[in-house]
């Protein structure tokens, strides 16, 4: 721990890897960024625990920081059994599910629990089958997953003193079991972050008629990473004029660069945050393929450079897309309709008309607006 206080502190669960070592603290950034908006703005000690970041593992945008600089305590570990000392001297305990066991200890030791949720029923056994291929293995996956969710997860989330519900499709999805909840979009995309209208105006402006495609995140089956390169292809094979840049990392990335050989797509590591929101500026439209209805900060992010996003008709994007009107939705795992979408953006005055919608809701729906609302909500727990 970094912070030592007389008043008892908030707990914070966290699935974010880290590692402290040589007074240096390992962890990705967008953790980092989010805790410093906690510290500053809630009125309470704080203290995060987290699982140990293993030697080798990779985390997409991996930062370091001097443990003395921490506004915040950290501890990291894997046992449940050693948060049980920090969670009964908690004022209130903040965090994602019941990661660690941490809902169930602190209800045993009657501390009050906000559970994050970020995946619904269907969304977790689609990301969990996502991750094999052997039919069998899938169903087994999905029904241990089900089994979970019945048994251990949702007792635990009617118990909760509240819920705050990453995207529209949680937030509905947990209605019938706690009625103290928080909607939020996830988005490290400040207001300082945002592309400025002028900057949007001279990008279209000066638009040639070449649509320019971003993909970014985990090279990952429930992203849809493949199939996003495979919506470049196509839009290739129809003649329309593209080109194509994907950063990100994971498991598909050999399978995606072999996909785009010779083509105007091009599939790059993962890059720093700052200088992905940099280069989003640059591109005309964001091809967002998921397969599943997983709260991404993608959407906003992508919306904050004045990108519309064409992409699967998952619920998440469905529910940002009803609010913005700021791109297409086709049916999943299907390529070919996507690049429908992208085929409409070529008129000039449907991508201006959309890159504008785009903008408009990604600056009512900036980081500082959406961790106000949780921070607001957290102040508000502790102190009623």
């Amino acid at each position: 721990m970094t912070q030592g206080s007389n008043q008892n502190p908030i707990v914070m669960i966290h699935a974010n890897p880290a590692r402290i070592e040589s007074n240096l603290l390992t962890v990705d950034r967008k953790f980092h960024v989010g805790m410093l908006r906690y510290a500053d703005l809630i009125r309470s000690p704080i203290v995060t625990i987290n699982p140990p970041l293993s030697v080798g593992q990779q985390i997409m945008d991996q930062i370091e920081i001097p443990v003395a600089e921490l506004p915040y305590g950290i501890q990291t570990t894997a046992d449940p059994a050693h948060t049980v000392p920090a969670i009964k001297a908690a004022r209130l305990v903040y965090g994602y599910e019941n990661f660690m066991q941490a809902a169930t200890i602190a209800r045993e030791h009657g501390v009050p629990y906000i559970m994050i949720v970020e995946y619904d029923l269907q969304t977790k056994m689609t990301e969990t089958a996502s991750k094999v291929t052997n039919p069998l293995r899938r169903v087994i996956r999905r029904a241990r997953s089900a089994a979970y969710y019945f048994r251990k997860l949702l007792p635990e989330i009617r118990k909760a003193h509240s819920l705050h519900c990453n995207g529209y499709p949680t937030f509905d999805a947990m209605a019938p079991y706690n009625a103290n909840r928080l909607l939020y979009l996830d988005s490290r995309m400040s207001a300082d972050m945002l592309i400025t209208d002028e900057e949007l105006k001279a990008r279209l402006d000066n638009q040639g008629g070449r649509l320019s495609l971003l993909y970014s995140g985990r090279y990952e089956p429930m992203k849809g990473a493949l199939d996003a390169v495979k919506v470049g292809l196509e839009c290739i094979r129809r003649g329309l004029p593209i080109e194509m840049h994907c950063y990100g990392q994971g498991s598909q990335m050999v399978e995606m660069e072999r996909l785009a050989a010779e083509s105007p797509i091009k599939v790059h590591p993962a890059i720093p945050y700052p200088e992905l929101v940099k280069i989003s500026r640059t591109f005309d439209a964001f091809v967002c393929c998921h397969i599943q209805n997983d709260p991404s900060c993608t959407y906003l992010e992508s919306m904050g450079a004045g990108l519309p996003i064409v992409g699967y008709d998952n619920r998440m994007w469905k529910g940002v897309l009803n609010a913005s009107s700021a791109g297409y939705a086709s049916p999943t795992r299907r390529p070919g309709r996507v690049a429908d979408g992208i085929a409409a953006l070529s008129h000039p005055a449907q991508l201006r008309n959309l890159s504008v919608k785009a903008l408009a809701f990604a600056k009512s729906h900036t980081f500082e607006r959406e961790y106000q609302k949780r921070i607001d909500a957290i102040n508000s727990a502790v102190e009623t």
